[in-house]
């Protein structure tokens, strides 16, 4: 099998099984938000070392990187912000706002490119400042029909767009990085597990309940579908690499919608089109950029 097809089965499993998240959150419902952060943080860090031991140049950048007091702190950074995305994520999907959250996930590329302008002062065409433009006009446009800010989908937009900002810059790659942002969280970590057993209970307590299981596990499926992406992204190009991206919303779109039937009102619809518009105007941008980047260095 070439190496193309095994990046591209790689990266579509993994958008597949992020756009399942949602279903996996859920059959969490019950259990405090905070608690299945915690243990989703514990145990990613628990399989990502596992991950890292085994291979000597994964424990070498680690190395490098606990050692440098800066970096410590660049990821330290970035572990809090995708801490905090991922806490806003979990909370809306046990609280049945899945559409809402998917909301983020299609803005977020749009907020990178937003910051890569602002913070890199990297080039932007007209084509994705229009994108630009067009996503704000639907965010505009769902304010102003609900009379309320779309909080869910701004912020995991805005931390996913500043995670991945912080981590442009940072010596590690997906992989390496994850592990590293939460191990840093973990003595946080279990001292949120503490605060939570002496203010509300805890409610891990049977290490074969069903419960507890997913709550183990959920380090790991965290963890598995980040491998898939970052052994396909080194297999495909770019622009493919970008439209696949927006599997995973579309994926959580659809189940929030169809599956536990949310409401999707007319201002939404109308929202989340411009959206859609802007997304794929960005997308084509994208790709006659990469076309054009490789018939130069082939010319």
């Amino acid at each position: 099998m070439s190496s193309f097809r095994i990046g591209l089965i790689s990266a579509v499993i993994a958008q597949i099984l992020w756009g399942l998240f949602p279903v996996y959150w859920k059959w969490l419902a019950h259990v405090s938000s905070l608690e299945v952060l915690s243990h989703r943080n514990l145990w990613c860090a628990v399989f990502l070392m596992c991950v890292v031991l085994f291979s000597i140049e994964r424990r070498k950048v680690a190395v490098a990187v606990l050692s440098n007091l800066s970096e410590v702190l660049r990821h330290l950074l970035s572990a809090t912000l995708i801490a905090s995305n991922w806490m806003v994520y979990i909370w809306a999907v046990v609280n049945d706002h899945v559409v809402d959250a998917s909301l983020g996930y299609f803005l977020s590329p749009l907020v990178s490119v937003a910051l890569g302008r602002t913070v890199f002062k990297e080039h932007i065409d007209v084509r994705q400042w229009f994108a630009i433009g067009l996503a704000i006009v639907g965010v505009l446009v769902m304010v102003i029909a609900s009379g309320s800010v779309p909080w869910i989908g701004i912020s995991l937009a805005t931390t996913f767009g500043l995670y991945g900002m912080i981590r442009k810059k940072a010596p590690t790659g997906p992989i390496n990085g994850l592990f590293i942002e939460t191990l840093l969280l973990v003595p946080a970590t279990l001292m949120l597990m503490l605060w939570l057993k002496h203010s509300s209970g805890l409610y891990y307590s049977n290490p074969l309940g069903q419960s507890e299981i997913l709550m183990v596990l959920g380090g790991i499926v965290t963890a598995i579908p980040l491998i898939l992406y970052a052994q396909g992204a080194r297999n495909l190009p770019l622009s493919l690499s970008g439209v696949l991206v927006f599997l995973t919303p579309s994926i959580q779109f659809l189940i929030g919608w169809l599956y536990y039937r949310e409401p999707v009102g007319l201002s939404s619809w109308a929202g989340f089109t411009c959206i859609w518009t802007a997304l794929f105007i960005y997308s084509f941008s994208v790709r006659q950029q990469h076309k054009n980047s490789a018939h130069i260095r082939a010319s």
